[in-house]
């Protein structure tokens, strides 16, 4: 069989055509970025992205969904009831730095400035922020029940609170903030959440006494 039609052969092509569209939105923004750039950091014809991709729009919707499949497992794999709250948050802000394009915080900023012209792209880019709230909500939820921990019946506004932390904080990278200076304010920020959220919960059997 020729190995241009094989499965593991699209399969790596696809990866490839994510991977330089992922440098390509992160270095010129959503608008700017042109699928013949794409094609020729991969090295195939422009023709070729059709066959796994409808539009450029589809080609970021998709990768959105990889950095969001990307992001839970990073979440669902640390411990965030080890009770070294501050210790896992940097831990996570690292991994998440880790593979970013140079001036990706730049980009970001320019997205977001995007995002007010293309209603689109707008659309798109609150229903990733909404599935990065649900799903920072839903790991904290099982990680501490499995623990016997009920936790504040908000998260969602936690869990957004935290998201907007995140990315305030990269906009303060790209005005030249200190790489250390912001993990610190980051991890030691998400430390007093969880501090303050395990004031406020309660076991399960007590969650069940105040219920009853």
């Amino acid at each position: 069989m020729c190995p241009r039609v094989t499965r593991s052969y699209k399969s790596a092509i696809k990866k490839r055509i994510l991977a330089a569209a992922f440098r390509e939105f992160s270095m010129k923004g959503y608008d700017k970025t042109n699928l013949d750039d794409v094609a020729r950091s991969v090295g195939i014809a422009r023709g070729t992205i059709y066959l796994y991709f409808d539009s450029k729009q589809q080609l970021f919707e998709t990768l959105s969904e990889v950095q969001l499949e990307r992001l839970r497992r990073l979440l669902v794999n640390l411990d965030w009831t080890s009770g070294d709250s501050e210790q896992t948050a940097r831990t996570f802000f690292r991994e998440t730095r880790k593979g970013l394009p140079e001036n990706s915080e730049r980009m970001a900023i320019e997205l977001l400035a995007e995002s007010t012209r293309n209603k689109a792209l707008k659309r798109q880019r609150l229903l990733e922020s909404r599935k990065i709230q649900q799903i920072i909500s839903e790991v904290m939820q099982n990680q501490f029940r499995g623990k016997g921990v009920v936790l504040d019946k908000d998260l969602r506004k936690v869990a957004l609170g935290a998201l907007a932390l995140y990315n305030g904080l990269a906009m303060l990278r790209a005005l030249g903030y200190d790489e250390g200076e912001v993990e610190d304010s980051f991890a030691r920020t998400i430390e007093l959440i969880m501090e303050g959220m395990a004031e406020k919960s309660l076991s399960l059997p007590e969650a069940a006494l105040a219920s009853g």
